[in-house]
């Protein structure tokens, strides 16, 4: 999961915490407020029994007028009191309905089956009906009340679920307004993180001299790009520093080498030379022959890492690949190779004429040592015009490439033939050579198994005129 997700996920957790319990906490208030005036409104209602069957037993009356019974909604109120246990009075809805009253005073809320065509309480529809009953005992002069009164809550509950309905939609609302607002505030926290990763991608071995940018308010991302610009000046100099040594090596051992090379082949050449002796210094010379060829691909491949720049001019590609073509024929002949070309009339391009020539001189002489042998032996070259550059391709006839000599077979010193017999020739640098050439060039170069038994390598440059 990636941080901007996780930080919208956390911000998005805690305000869904806050607002759950803040929804609940609301809830429970408005749910405790409403039992609380309605027991409020019995208790008044209950006082206001005592006052009326006081006032109606004062004038004679056994049982409160019409008036007083509308004064106090008897057909709205479930009401029943009691005095020294002899039931004295019972509302409308009480006579209708019979609830199971606790004794002693208390407050509660009771649920019943009340049939609908007995009396219409906008009962569910399993005719459940709710009552919030209270039961006071209230004193008196003579022996006191014992007061039960009840109040059908069904539309008072349908109101409170349309509440909860409202606080449950508010709470969906606010997730989906939590995730967006979230989301973005995530994005603005990264961005600088984002775009230190960008520039830190863009910083190759090549182009170590790049440093990431420092903001103004120097923060933990202030800190972070100092310390990566600092890995990077550590890592840019011991990079220069191997790199210098390995191009200092080679010159050095490159003068001694040549001497040697100059007195075995003088010492060849002088008939007084023993003939023995002549072969052992023969094969003597093919060594020193690829350690020359060595020290010369070190320091052609210690000049471009570091100069890493070419000098560009504008040429005809097809002309000098023709050229190269040309020298390779002998050889091609030599080993019995087809050759089959595909190239235009002519194909300007805008590069470094030399150092592309070397690309081509060494795809060409990879392909023709890792042949087929004998007359299947065969080369396809073909070169083409593609936006916004060209593309070379240089197939032969060989054993399909591994997965793992795919990706690695432009690695220094890496042979796919891992004998390193000296048959095949080279020393693993050249395709690094050519890699590094077609990257200054800002191409790419790859190599790719073509059906029946072709191996084939890609040059792609741009800059074409």
């Amino acid at each position: 999961m990636k941080i901007r997700s996780k930080i919208s996920l956390w911000i998005t957790s805690a305000g869904i915490l806050v607002s759950l319990v803040f929804s609940l906490v609301v809830f429970w208030e408005m749910q405790e407020q409403t039992y609380r005036q309605l027991d409020g409104e019995l208790k008044a209602t209950a006082a206001n029994l005592c006052r009326i069957i006081e006032l109606t037993e004062s004038e004679g009356g056994q049982q409160p007028t019409p008036a007083a019974e509308v004064f106090l909604d008897s057909q709205r109120y479930w009401l029943r009191a009691w005095r020294s246990g002899k039931l004295i009075y019972a509302s409308s809805l009480a006579r209708i309905v019979d609830l199971p009253l606790a004794p002693g005073p208390k407050k509660y809320s009771l649920s019943i089956t009340v049939p609908r065509e007995k009396i219409n309480l906008d009962q569910d529809r399993n005719d459940r009906v709710t009552f919030r009953v209270r039961t006071l005992e209230i004193p008196a002069a003579a022996p006191g009340y014992l007061i039960q009164v009840a109040l059908p809550m069904e539309k008072i509950k349908q109101e409170i679920n349309e509440v909860t309905m409202f606080i449950i939609l508010g709470l969906v609302f606010s997730t989906l307004l939590l995730i967006l607002i979230s989301y973005f505030l995530a994005g603005r926290i990264i961005k600088p993180v984002r775009r230190i990763t960008q520039l830190a991608r863009e910083i190759d071995d090549h182009d170590l001299a790049s440093r990431i940018p420092l903001n103004a308010s120097r923060d933990e991302l202030y800190e972070l790009a100092t310390a990566l610009n600092q890995m990077l000046d550590r890592l840019q100099y011991s990079f220069t520093q191997q790199k210098e040594l390995i191009a200092s090596a080679a010159h050095e051992l490159n003068t001694p080498l040549s001497n040697l090379r100059l007195f075995v082949e003088q010492t060849l050449n002088d008939p007084k030379t023993p003939t023995p002796f002549a072969l052992k210094l023969s094969r003597q010379h093919q060594i020193i022959l690829r350690m020359s060829r060595l020290l010369r691909n070190l320091m052609v491949l210690s000049a471009l890492e570091l100069r890493g720049k070419i000098e560009p001019a504008t040429f005809d590609c097809k002309t000098m690949l023709q050229s190269v073509i040309d020298d390779f024929q002998p050889l091609l002949t030599q080993r019995n190779i087809a050759l089959e070309t595909s190239l235009p009339d002519r194909f300007e391009i805008h590069g470094d004429p030399e150092q592309l020539r070397r690309v081509i001189v060494n795809i060409i002489e990879n392909a023709i040592k890792y042949n087929q042998p004998g007359p299947e032996g065969r080369i396809r070259i073909s070169l083409e015009k593609v936006k916004p550059g060209l593309r070379l391709r240089v197939a032969n006839r060989s054993q399909p490439l591994a997965k793992e000599d795919l990706e690695k077979v432009f690695e220094q010193f890496y042979r796919v033939e891992k004998s390193r017999s000296p048959e095949f020739g080279g020393c693993g640098l050249g395709l690094t050579i050519a890699r590094e050439i077609v990257n200054l060039h800002g191409g790419k170069i790859y190599f790719e198994n073509q059906p029946e038994g072709w191996v084939q390598v890609v040059v792609q440059l741009p800059g074409l005129t």
